[in-house]
């Protein structure tokens, strides 16, 4: 009777390990290729937005020119922007230590603004409750609660971006101050092409 080796059965062979390591090595290869293309698209993206509100338009205003078309029929117009932002609740629970702190007071301070000069209804309020493991019969009970009461809950608050851009620009032209650094105002002027 022959003797049987175990590990002889079960060690893989070495065109397997090999077939491993050429697979890990692409996953390998392609992280980094990704990693290069993100930095790559962050780089242009912030060139691209210092044409759009910097190179462009001082170019345009020296000339004074409003509007242009190029050859292949695109229009590029310069207007004039205002945007303003609030804290998101997501943004928030991404952060961490001092800069969760600073995004919660900088939200507050946004929202008691807004309260405080004729805003409060642009401040959308939602609630979302959570349930753990082994809580389906209590949300299922919650959840059939809610539907009784005809009440649709997820919590969450915040403003639009636009409503609040058209909010600010407004009471900015009525002569209001807005506290430009809690709503991290930007004013200026921005390229636009329209295909």
């Amino acid at each position: 009777m022959s003797e049987i080796n175990l590990l002889d059965d079960v060690a893989p062979a070495s065109n397997e390990l090999g077939a491993i390591s050429d697979m890990a090595q692409q996953m390998y290869d392609l992280q980094e290729e990704i990693m290069k293309l993100e930095l790559s698209l962050k780089q242009k993206k912030q060139d691209l937005d210092k044409l759009a509100t910097q190179d462009l338009p001082d170019l345009m205003q020296e000339l004074n020119l409003k509007d242009f078309t190029l050859n292949n029929g695109a229009k590029v117009t310069v207007d004039d922007v205002l945007s303003g932002s609030i804290p998101s609740a997501s943004s928030i629970l991404r952060a961490k230590g001092e800069d969760k702190m600073e995004k919660e007071m900088r939200q507050e301070q946004c929202f008691d603004w807004l309260r405080a000069n004729g805003g409060s209804d642009l401040i959308k309020s939602n609630v979302e409750v959570q349930f753990g493991r082994d809580e389906d019969k209590l949300c299922n009970d919650f959840t059939k609660e809610l539907q009784d009461r005809s009440i649709h809950y997820r919590r969450a608050v915040g403003v639009h971006p636009a409503t609040l851009n058209s909010f600010l620009k407004e009471k900015i032209e009525n002569g209001s101050n807005v506290p430009r650094d809690t709503f991290k105002l930007f004013e200026g002027r921005k390229a636009k092409i329209r295909r």
